[in-house]
């Protein structure tokens, strides 16, 4: 489980609950328990769109609260009461896009990194990003750092470089210059990687560019595969999916693991959403929304996997084996991967940010969970598709973490064109008690 269990407590808000037991669609061998959610609407309308959730510890009470981006403002719900604050709003140059949370300047409390001037088919002008701390008297306060770069769309912290420091990781959508439908034609996206320097006031963060070569990087995960400290970033791009892995010596090797969606179809190609989990025999999934903004729910498995391979050599062994697991969503947008269920792997979290146009069900939009059962010995795992949200949930952006403490793992998701944000509690009968 690739999912961290945070805090303790909540007392449930009287907001739009319903308890919802999730019946599968389609029944394999060996089925897991039935997944139950409780559905708690944070916000109807937290703005035009809610770009982006995520959840840190705002208020220093060792719970877990929910942070939500909108266009023009980021804004928090306190755990376990729920109640709406503002952090910003108005300040930065249209539109916010996406947030990570970390206490930059040391005082002990969370401060966050920020992307905004979010001008997708702009690939001049540059974005900005930004910083968000608190001064003394606990006012809100925004510090530039110096961004040149267009179409900033994904921002992470993570010791990338092994200095024992978390650096931002700095992904925008397109390479300067690039133009539709064709995005892969002219320069990469440069995946920039900032330090925080002496004095986190200043905007002259610095900066070196990790890579520069895959085009319309729409997503990554900092993840950890060998037994240095330093994190590799995983990223989905218009030519596929990609480690980058930085050497003792400082360079940055780029591996290439999945092939994407390379159909002559334009302009969605290659890989949009993904995450790396674990299925029920332990072994190492990347699961990718293809093509860009696609349909299809993709699952990337180690060709040369055993349970005593470290997870460094599966990177080495040439491209993993693309499994087509869905291809009926319509504008994925949200993957994650948790275990929902407490029984051994990972179950797959996919938001879908568009309805379907025809009649097969669910319509959507949404969010899906796939649910993997444990495979006879040479088969695949296979994995049953239930629902969590049909209609409720223009899903832009989904997280999954242990929000009241009770050892399940929760939903969070912000929506597009339903404008809200929804915690999805998990209900589920814990593990094998539940057969």
């Amino acid at each position: 489980m690739l999912t961290a269990q945070l805090a303790r407590g909540r007392s449930l808000a009287l907001l739009a609950m319903a308890i919802i037991p999730i019946a599968p669609q389609a029944i394999a061998d060996d089925t897991p328990p039935t997944l139950q959610f409780e559905t708690q609407e944070l916000d109807p309308h937290v703005g035009n769109v809610c770009y982006a959730v995520t959840t840190a510890d705002v208020n220093g009470d060792q719970k877990p609260d929910v942070v939500a981006v909108t266009e023009e403002a980021v804004v928090w719900f306190q755990n376990p009461t729920w109640q709406k604050h503002e952090i910003i709003r108005g300040k930065t140059e249209r539109d916010n896009v996406c947030i990570a949370a970390h206490d930059i300047d040391g005082d002990g409390q969370i401060d966050f990194a920020l992307g905004a001037g979010w001008r997708p088919a702009d690939t001049a002008g540059a974005s900005t990003l930004q910083w968000l701390g608190r001064d003394q008297q606990g006012a809100w306060q925004l510090h530039p750092i110096t961004c040149a770069e267009p179409t900033v769309h994904r921002i992470r912290w993570g010791d990338v470089t092994g200095d024992g420091k978390p650096e931002l990781v700095v992904v925008p959508l397109q390479g300067r210059g690039t133009k539709a439908p064709n995005w892969g034609n002219g320069a990469g996206v440069k995946v920039l990687i900032y330090s925080i320097p002496t004095n986190p006031a200043s905007p002259d963060w610095p900066v070196v560019v990790a890579d520069d070569t895959v085009h319309t990087i729409h997503n990554f995960q900092l993840i950890n595969l060998d037994n240095d400290p330093a994190q590799e970033i995983l990223l989905a791009g218009w030519e596929g999916v990609f480690l980058l892995n930085r050497t003792a010596a400082g360079d940055w090797e780029r591996t290439k693991i999945g092939e994407g969606y390379q159909a002559p179809e334009l302009p969605n190609k290659g890989a949009s959403e993904l995450k790396i989990g674990r299925l029920p025999t332990s072994a190492p999934v990347i699961a990718t929304i293809e093509p860009w903004h696609g349909r299809q729910v993709v699952l990337y498995e180690p060709t040369n996997w055993s349970p005593d391979a470290p997870l460094a050599a599966l990177f080495a062994g040439g491209l993993w084996n693309r499994r087509v697991l869905d291809d009926g969503v319509i504008w994925g947008h949200a993957v994650w991967f948790a275990d929902l269920d407490g029984v051994q792997g990972d179950e797959l979290i996919i938001g879908q940010r568009d309805p379907r146009t025809d009649d097969t069900a669910p319509k959507g939009p949404g969010v899906w969970v796939y649910q993997f059962t444990k495979p006879a010995a040479g088969e695949l795992p296979k994995a049953q598709k239930v629902t969590i949200d049909n209609g409720g949930m223009a899903c832009e952006d989904a997280l999954a973490v242990d929000l009241d403490g009770d050892g399940r793992i929760d939903v969070v998701a912000g929506g597009r064109a339903t404008h809200n944000v929804k915690i999805y509690w998990n209900k589920t009968p814990k593990g094998e008690a539940a057969r």
